[in-house]
Formats: C-alpha cells, sequence, structure tokens
C-alpha cells in the first residue's frame, strides 16, 4: 500500500494529545462530603504513585481516530498490476493519425504541409506501438486499421501507413471533425487488449487539420471524452486571405436574378471583389457585379442574367487570393413543355364546364410552361413524343381504340383522371383499369360532404396539416356512385359521408388512373371554387415528374434524389460516365463540384453540386475550443514527462479510481461512536458511585 500524499501522515503525532490528558493528575474519585468539613480549606491529596493511564479502551478508541483521520487525509491506494510501466521497458502506445482531408486543404501548400506533419506523427511511434491511420472530411475512412496493423510484423507497420498516406488527397467534402473524433475515439476503445497488458498501453490522437471555423463540433457537445486518450494536435495554417460564394434560395418563384451571398474572412486585407457569368466553355459572359464586403462580414449581391442562352453556367469570384472556393455552378434548366391533355365537349370559355377552369389552375412556372390540349372525344388522340403529357383529364365517354390509348399513356407514367360527369355505363373506365364494363348510376343523396380523406397520399397530402384538413365547406351537390367491387382492386382515396366512394385510384404499371365521381362545375360541386382544388391538380400533375433536384441546392458529398427509377447515365463534370441501374432512386457519387448532366429520354438535365458554404470560413480557430468541447489535450511537446510525473500520474490515477479514504472516514466516525457510548456510560457510572457513598439523612 502507498499514499498519494504522505505529508498528511505527521497528523499520527496527534495522537499524544489523548495520552497527555489521560495522564494529567485528577482528584481521587469517590470523594464522600462531611458537613463539619464544608468550612475548611480543601489541600490536594497526596500521592503515593506516581500518574498512570486510566480507561486505556478509550485512549485506543481516541488515538485511533486521530491515526485514521491521518491515514485518510494521505489519500492512500493499493499498487496493482495494470499500472503504467514506467520501469526500464518502454511504455508501449497505441497511435491513431486523424489526418483532414476536406476541401480546405486545397489552399496553397497546406496539403504537403498536413501529410509531412503525419509523417512526423507515424515516425515518432515504436516498433511496438499499435497504428492506425484515418482520413476524414465530412466523414470517417480508416485507410489503416488498429487490425490490420498489429497482424504485420513490428517493422513494417510504419512502412504501411506511410506508403497509404503518400496515396491521400484532399477532397472537395465539408469537415466533420467532431464526428471524426468520435470516431476515431471508438476505433481506439473497439482494440481488446489482452488481460497481461491492460493498463500498459498509453492511448493518443495525433489530429492533422488546419482548424478552420467552418469545422463542425456540435456533435462533441454530448460526447464524454476518455480519461486515459489524449489529443494532439498538430495544426496547419496559412495567412492568405479567403472570401467564398453561397447561393440563397430565390425570394419569389418568379424572379430569374440569383441572389449571391459573399463572405469575407475576418483577417482578410481585401474587400473589393467582381462576379462574373461563366458560360459552359468557361468564357465571361456579360458584365462583372462589383461586390464591396469588409473583412469579417457578408454582402448579398443580385447577379442579372447574361442574354446569351445557356442550359449551365457558373459565377466566379473575381479578387480573391484563395481561388479553391470562388466559382458557383448554376444549373437551371431550359423551360419544359408540359401538356395537360382534356377530352371532353366542354367549351373553354362556358364558366358551366370544366375546361373554363383547367385554364385558370395550371399556371406557368419560371423552370415549366403548362399547355391544355382540349380535344373533342370522337377525334382520334395525337400524341408528340417530344413533349410529355404527364396528365390526361377524360369528362366523356370515349371510343375503346381511344381508352386503350391512354392506358398505354398510364403505362408509360401518366396519370389518367377519369370524371364521373353523368351516369353511363362505364365503359372508359372499364377500359382503363382493364375489367368488365359496371354501370355508373346517379347518387340519390344531394349536398354531399366528404368524410374519409386518406391525407398519406400524394393528391390529399398538402392538406395533412390540421389546419388544412377541413373538407366540409366543400358541397357536392350531384355525384355518381362508384361500385368499389367495379374498381378492380383501386384505393379509395376518399369517401362521401354516406359512405361512397369520391376519389379512388389504381396503379397502371408506371403511372396510375384516378376516378373521381363528381366533376367540379357549379352544378355538380363546390370543388374548383375552393382552395384545395389548385393544389389536388397540381400533385396529379407533379406524380409523373416531380423534379426533385432543381427545387434544392446539392452540396458536394450529397444523395441526389433521381427523377425516375429507370435506367440512366449520368456525366460528371470531370467527363466521367456513370451508368445508372434501373430501380435506382438516389445517386451518392456526387463528389466534386461541378455541373452533372442526367441522360433522360426526354432530354438531358443538370444538376449543379457546389463546395460546402462552410469551407470558406478558413480562418483558424484556437485549440482551447477542442478543450471547451471536453477533449483531454496532451501537454506540449517541449515539456516531456518524466520518470517522477508519470509515476506521480499514475499514482493520482490508481488513488482516484480506489477512494480509499471514504472507508477510512466512515472507519473513523464508527469508532466515535463506540467511544462516545462507552465515554457516556463510564460517566453514569461515576455518578451512581459518587450518590451510592453520599451521608443518609
Amino acid at each position: 500500500m502507498s499514499v498519494l500524499t504522505p505529508l498528511y501522515l505527521l497528523g499520527v503525532l496527534a495522537v499524544a494529545g489523548p495520552i497527555i490528558f489521560h495522564l494529567i493528575r485528577r482528584s481521587p474519585s469517590g470523594q464522600i462530603p462531611f458537613s463539619s468539613l464544608l468550612f475548611l480549606t480543601p489541600s490536594p491529596p497526596r500521592l503515593a504513585r506516581r500518574s498512570r493511564l486510566d480507561n486505556i479502551l478509550l485512549l485506543i478508541l481516541r488515538a485511533s481516530v486521530l491515526c485514521l483521520l491521518a491515514f485518510a487525509f494521505a489519500r492512500p491506494f493499493l499498487r496493482q498490476k495494470a499500472e503504467w510501466n514506467v520501469g526500464d521497458d518502454e511504455t508501449r502506445r497505441r497511435t491513431a493519425v486523424l489526418i483532414d482531408t476536406s476541401a480546405s486543404l486545397r489552399r496553397g501548400n497546406l496539403w504537403d504541409r498536413a501529410r509531412a506533419e503525419a509523417r512526423r506523427a507515424l515516425g515518432e511511434t515504436g516498433p511496438t506501438d499499435e497504428i492506425a491511420l484515418i482520413a476524414f472530411d465530412r466523414s470517417t475512412q480508416p485507410i489503416v486499421t488498429f487490425r490490420e496493423s498489429s497482424q504485420m510484423e513490428a517493422g513494417r507497420r510504419q512502412a504501411l501507413a506511410l506508403a497509404r498516406l503518400n496515396e491521400l488527397k484532399p477532397s472537395w467534402n465539408g469537415t466533420d471533425l467532431g464526428r471524426a473524433l468520435i470516431d476515431t475515439v471508438a476505433a481506439i476503445e473497439d482494440v481488446a487488449d489482452p488481460s497481461e497488458s491492460a493498463g500498459r498501453i498509453s492511448r493518443r490522437i495525433v489530429l492533422v487539420t488546419d482548424l478552420q471555423r467552418g469545422s463542425r463540433l456540435e456533435s462533441l457537445g454530448e460526447f464524454e471524452w476518455p480519461r486515459d486518450v489524449e489529443l494532439i494536435v498538430r495544426s496547419v495554417t496559412d495567412d492568405a486571405s479567403n472570401a467564398g460564394l453561397q447561393r440563397l434560395a430565390d425570394p419569389t418563384e418568379g424572379d430569374r436574378e440569383p441572389r449571391i451571398r459573399v463572405v469575407n474572412d475576418a483577417g482578410s486585407r481585401r474587400e473589393r471583389f467582381r462576379l462574373r457569368w461563366l458560360g459552359i466553355e468557361g468564357k465571361p459572359i456579360g458584365d462583372p457585379v462589383d461586390a464591396y464586403v469588409p473583412p469579417g462580414e457578408s454582402r448579398v449581391v443580385r447577379m442579372p442574367r447574361p442574354k446569351e442562352p445557356a442550359s449551365a453556367r457558373s459565377i466566379v469570384l473575381e479578387g480573391d487570393g484563395t481561388l479553391f472556393d470562388n466559382t458557383l455552378h448554376v444549373a437551371d434548366e431550359p423551360r419544359q413543355e408540359a401538356i395537360v391533355l382534356f377530352l371532353g365537349n366542354d367549351r373553354a370559355d362556358d364558366p358551366e364546364g370544366l375546361l373554363y377552369y383547367l385554364d385558370r389552375v395550371f399556371l406557368d412556372t419560371p423552370r415549366r410552361t403548362i399547355r391544355i390540349s382540349a380535344q373533342s372525344p370522337s377525334v382520334p388522340i395525337t400524341i408528340d413524343p417530344r413533349h410529355p403529357i404527364p396528365l390526361a383529364i377524360v369528362a366523356a365517354e370515349v371510343s375503346p381504340e381511344q381508352a386503350r390509348r391512354l392506358r398505354d399513356l398510364a403505362r408509360a407514367g401518366s396519370t389518367i383522371l377519369d370524371v364521373a360527369t353523368q351516369p353511363g355505363r362505364g365503359q372508359t373506365l372499364a377500359t382503363l383499369l382493364d375489367v368488365p364494363p359496371h354501370p355508373i348510376e346517379e347518387s340519390r343523396s344531394r349536398d354531399s360532404l366528404i368524410g374519409e380523406i386518406a391525407f398519406d397520399h400524394p393528391i390529399f397530402a398538402p392538406f395533412a396539416p390540421p389546419q388544412f384538413r377541413d373538407f366540409t365547406r366543400i358541397h357536392f351537390w350531384k355525384h355518381r356512385k362508384l361500385d368499389a367491387h367495379s374498381l378492380a382492386g383501386a384505393r379509395v382515396l376518399a369517401r362521401f359521408d354516406n359512405g361512397d366512394p369520391a376519389v379512388a385510384e389504381r396503379p397502371i404499371e408506371k403511372g396510375n388512373v384516378i376516378a373521381l365521381a363528381s366533376g367540379w362545375s357549379r352544378s355538380d360541386s363546390q370543388l374548383a371554387r375552393s382552395s384545395k382544388f389548385v393544389p389536388m391538380m397540381m400533385a396529379m400533375l407533379d406524380r409523373r415528374d416531380p423534379r426533385p433536384f432543381v427545387e434544392e441546392e446539392h452540396l458536394v458529398g450529397d444523395s441526389i434524389q433521381l427523377p425516375t427509377a429507370q435506367a440512366m447515365t449520368i456525366r460528371k463534370p470531370s467527363g466521367a460516365s456513370i451508368r445508372i441501374k434501373p430501380g435506382a432512386t438516389v445517386f451518392d457519387q456526387a463528389d466534386e463540384p461541378g455541373i452533372y448532366t442526367v441522360e433522360l429520354p426526354d432530354g438531358p438535365r443538370s444538376i449543379a453540386v457546389n463546395l460546402d458554404p462552410a469551407e470558406s470560413r478558413t480562418e483558424p480557430i484556437g485549440i482551447e475550443t477542442l478543450e471547451q468541447y471536453g477533449c483531454r489535450l496532451a501537454k506540449p511537446a517541449d515539456q516531456p514527462l518524466d520518470r517522477e510525473q508519470l509515476r506521480q500520474l499514475q499514482n493520482a490515477e490508481l488513488e482516484g479510481r480506489q477512494k480509499l479514504w471514504r472507508w477510512l472516514i466512515l472507519a473513523a466516525v464508527g469508532i466515535l461512536i463506540v467511544e462516545t457510548g462507552l465515554a457516556g456510560r463510564g460517566r453514569r457510572a461515576l455518578a451512581g458511585e459518587t450518590g451510592a457513598g453520599g451521608p443518609s439523612s
């Protein structure tokens, strides 16, 4: 057993106190008062013997309390086999070299310096050390694992790690430093130690990074850093200033001038910049736009579009000395034309018909022109393969041949909306669903309401929030009865309050057929005059082609939702082509900024992928920021621990785990309780003897 603070053992000298008090001469016990002697001056008795110790048990208890307290303050601990080896043999180490490969390392010569620091860290490991090499950007990639290095000869571990380090290159991804540190700690702790060497391995992480302000550290907030894992930070920085670009969302749908945010570093020595459009071949287009951005601030600049047409352009920032983040890619597709086919006898200027309201529902957007093609049911359907028909509305009975052509459209991915405007044989709906004809009858119910709606379906999903679910103000004066059994397994999406199906849908290969039991003319319902009509019709139009990747900004490393699940080819900015297999819904190989071209049957479409804006925040943060997040930073390399310091750290670690002083304090308290009881018992016995020896009255 050893003690951490031996000076407190001097408190044992306090044991002399109880012994001295016990040796002090006291008045003899058993005095008997006599009334005749009350007026005489008392004189101390003459003792024939020297002072001797009385109540030996109480003396031992009181001395034991003082010894236990002194020993507790000295903080004793038991030495174990699992202590650090501070003898003649060198302590083994488990070292993980964590190197930053994010896009911010592309500045100047930072990558060469970072790789040199990683080589130095690997070179400082011993032949018996366990080594791992881990790279990180927005994700963590193990290059050499502990298990892989442990299976190799001791002399080859460094060579393997250095060889793979030379193959590393900085990526275009952002930086998630917090997640990388957590993953590296997990890699260190996942290695199983043999029982005989447990506790003899010092574990550390050597972090090589530029510590730029854009490094994400939020995940460290809820992470408890291990006490025995040290973090050694070797940062590489430069004095060059930097400015970056970020595209903001359009304030309105019709605004065709992109809004660009220019961010300037706090330590920048430049404040005047110019923004310019670049064409597909990288040549400047149009006039530049000046931007004044003081250091540490940002400004939003509107970029007027040039007159020259182009499907993909870029915006470049001029006047900045750091070039890796000075290009912003913009992919605006050419205006697409979508055709809504209407088969019926209505006139566009007749407010009593259905076509009158369709002209006011489908409005053009900056990315799409919607054209309504109204055809008579008796005229053969003409389909131009260059212009897709995402939605076809059938408001009258058509011939079986036309119904079969509509069914072919549904197989190709279109939505066919069959509106039951009047009772009849239902031949068109039966042909669309490929079922026997079933008569459609007029319902006897008047002034019906929709009482049951499937809000999980895309048509009604816009009304899923509670504030939009109210359909009680939409009255249906008349509707037709759709037999659910005759719909051949179609899903009923909405029902009237009497239980009749109001809206039913059945998938047909890539597309679907939707049956509506009532029209939206003024004689049938109030649907066209409600706020629910436009979102419902737009949802039907967008079922085929929602165009997900033109509605949001994509960053390097993002998974991009594909517009269709069919086979396609995607051409990367570097020129490499990637074949997408049928059934794939996402593209997860966007590993560089630029314009990605998707080859589709209806023409190519472009995807803009840009650098993470956080990578432009290149000013370094202090190393104390990592300490504030709980990381245990190692001492500077110029202050190495000697053997005695290492031994003291070991002793403090063992004492902190054992905490034997708590048991000593409890033992002292227990002895004090026993001593108090014995002392009180002795006083009561003495008082009894004194009372018994007094004179009787």
